[in-house]
């Protein structure tokens, strides 16, 4: 058998060459098809002209439904990212059930942004000086990751419970801050990684780490004053007047953020009763092992992400018993995917690639194959609200009162790179935001999708069997770096 050095070294080497390109090149324009495609697609997005109608994908299902549905519902919740937005919904749920809220109460997404953003400024300088003690190569990938996603927009379930905790709840109305993070962004992404490299000269001349906390000491406020100058600090202290379910007006005076959580939500909700499950397929992940993913927190002494792997067949389960037991489900899932539209269900038949291109695209690789070709990643949070299922009582689709909003990853952009196009991409993201907040639709999910690009669920533990209870309150789990696919932040 020939070394593989032999191989490389052969003819069999492919390159392109100009005979080969004219003949494919006629080739493809002697087919009318092609030519047809070619003008759509150059003229349209090649993905959306290969989309099933709505009234298409609803005829693939048929028979009778069985629908199991969470009672209160209300408004999904704008202002913010998706995994704030979300674990505001499913908080939503459980005080409207204790006291009935307004038809448009909304809790403040913005007020959990701004503290989620100073913490983790903090967080990064403090692992920054962590890693430079550890000795960390600076052109190592957990250094270059870290440095790249310095302060992300994007987080977790375990970051939105540390922020809660900490800092509380508030309604919307008491705090209104505009969102436009992504310039903020881009200054504090600079300001960071100047401060890193002040640390790292520091800890260089000193040969040791006892100057950096009196360094990241003095950073602080400064990190402080560019987030409460761009987003606005929210009230320490607010009063909440409202017309009640019964349109009787209603004033609370003198609140605070974490009084209002404590006596409005901490009284009937145990955040730390909601078991965190993943589904990871590789043949690297044991069944029913926990794992967790370092520098996944946003606050230094916050819990770290973590979650307990389960086969599909057991989360799925873990959902059907928690809607029929009217209590929703945060998925934490993959909507960055070809699959994913803007309107419709989400549905592994929603296009026909193989019409405009004459095979089949997307639908090749396998759930653990997507993860380990970077192909797919769980990246959004979604609140499942209810379900319908078939005569055998399976089921056929979910739906979700809201969805994170489909976008790409936080951007990496320089202070040099930020141009004019910048700025006007900024603002064309804010009105598509205004409108999907305006119509805040719901979302159905085909259960064949869901087990392809669900990776997550958050879920309160009486839902969850003992056995598998038992497995993820074992102390012992496994680290996964950062970049881990299973450790993506979500949008």
């Amino acid at each position: 058998m020939p070394a593989t050095e032999d191989i490389l070294n052969s003819k069999m080497i492919f390159p392109l060459t100009k005979p080969q390109w004219s003949a494919w090149c006629s080739a493809f324009y002697e087919s009318p098809q092609n030519r047809l495609a070619q003008n759509v697609c150059t003229a349209r997005d090649p993905i959306n002209v290969c989309l099933r109608s709505e009234a298409d994908l609803c005829s693939i299902v048929s028979g009778d439904k069985t629908w199991h549905e969470v009672g209160t519902q209300g408004k999904g919740t704008t202002g913010g990212p998706g995994w704030i937005c979300t674990g505001l919904d499913l908080l939503r749920q459980e005080m409207d059930r204790k006291f009935p809220l307004p038809a448009d109460f909304e809790l403040s997404a913005a007020h959990l942004f701004f503290w989620h953003k100073l913490e983790r400024c903090n967080y990064f300088l403090w692992t920054t000086a962590d890693l430079l003690m550890r000795c960390e190569p600076l052109d190592g990938r957990c250094f270059r990751h870290f440095m790249k996603n310095a302060v992300p927009d994007g987080g977790n379930w375990q970051m939105f419970v540390n922020l809660v905790k900490k800092y509380g709840l508030m309604p919307k109305k008491c705090y209104l801050s505009n969102q436009r993070s992504r310039r903020m962004n881009i200054m504090l992404r600079s300001k960071l990684r100047e401060y890193a490299s002040m640390l790292h000269a520091q800890f260089t001349f000193d040969g040791n780490g006892q100057r950096l906390p009196e360094l990241i000491q003095e950073m602080i406020p400064n990190l402080f004053n560019m987030v409460s100058i761009c987003l606005g600090e929210p009230p320490e202290v607010f009063n909440w007047t409202f017309y009640d379910h019964k349109k009787r007006y209603q004033c609370l005076n003198d609140l605070t953020a974490v009084h209002f959580y404590e006596v409005m939500v901490a009284c009937n909700v145990d955040l730390d009763a909601f078991v965190c499950l993943g589904h990871d397929p590789r043949l690297s992940s044991i069944s029913q092992g926990n794992y967790q993913i370092t520098h996944s927190s946003n606050m230094i002494g916050g819990e770290p992400h973590r979650y307990n792997n389960q086969s599909m067949e057991v989360i799925v389960r873990i959902i059907l018993d928690s809607l029929a037991g009217n209590k929703p489900v945060w998925l934490g899932c993959d909507l960055s995917s070809i699959f994913s539209t803007k309107t419709g269900p989400l549905s592994l038949q929603s296009h026909r690639f193989d019409l405009m291109f004459g095979f089949k695209v997307g639908d090749s690789l396998s759930k653990a194959e997507r993860l380990l070709y970077k192909e797919s990643r769980r990246d959004a949070a979604v609140l499942l609200t209810s379900v319908a299922l078939d005569s055998l009582k399976e089921p056929i689709e979910f739906r979700s009162i809201s969805a994170s909003v489909n976008g790409k990853s936080e951007s990496t952009t320089t202070l040099n790179e930020a141009d004019e196009a910048e700025k006007n991409k900024e603002n064309y993201k804010d009105e598509e935001l205004k409108k999907k907040s305006a119509k805040n639709q719901a979302i159905t999910i085909d259960a064949d999708w869901l087990k392809e690009y669900g990776f997550e669920i958050v879920v309160h533990e009486k839902f969850v069997p003992p056995g598998v209870l038992h497995a993820s309150r074992i102390s012992k789990a496994t680290e996964l770096p950062a970049w881990d696919p299973m450790g993506a932040l979500l949008n």
